[in-house]
Formats: C-alpha cells, sequence, structure tokens
C-alpha cells in the first residue's frame, strides 16, 4: 500500500519514475520496485520520498493506512 501512495504522489508531480529516482538519489528500477510492493524502503529512503513530496513521512504512512 505504501508502493501505492508513493505512485499517487508521483502522478500528482507530474514526474517520471526516473525524474523521481534522480530526485531522492537512487536507481529508477528501485522506485518501479517500490510502486509495485515488491521492495521494501528503508526509513531513510522514506524520509527522502517525504521531502521530495513535501510532507512528512507519517503522512505517506497515514495514506497507506499503515
Amino acid at each position: 500500500m505504501l508502493g501505492l501512495a508513493i505512485h499517487a504522489r508521483r502522478k500528482n508531480l507530474k514526474v517520471s519514475q526516473e525524474q523521481l529516482a534522480e530526485m531522492i538519489g537512487v536507481h529508477r528500477n528501485y522506485v518501479g520496485t517500490i510502486e509495485r510492493g515488491e521492495q521494501n524502503l528503508t526509513i531513510e529512503t522514506l524520509v527522502r520520498f517525504a521531502d521530495t513530496f513535501d510532507c512528512k513521512p507519517s503522512e505517506l504512512l497515514d495514506e497507506a493506512g499503515l
């Protein structure tokens, strides 16, 4: 569910997975695996996503129902 929340936020920003990956400093394939729920992410990466989306990590977790 967290991957879906990240996907929705990315779409709202109107950026590609590759652009988002560049913004947070990870490989573009990693963003795809996160969005599809195939891989877990670290707290550090969650914070990077949140910073990029201009929100708190807890907001992403809430959107994911976690």
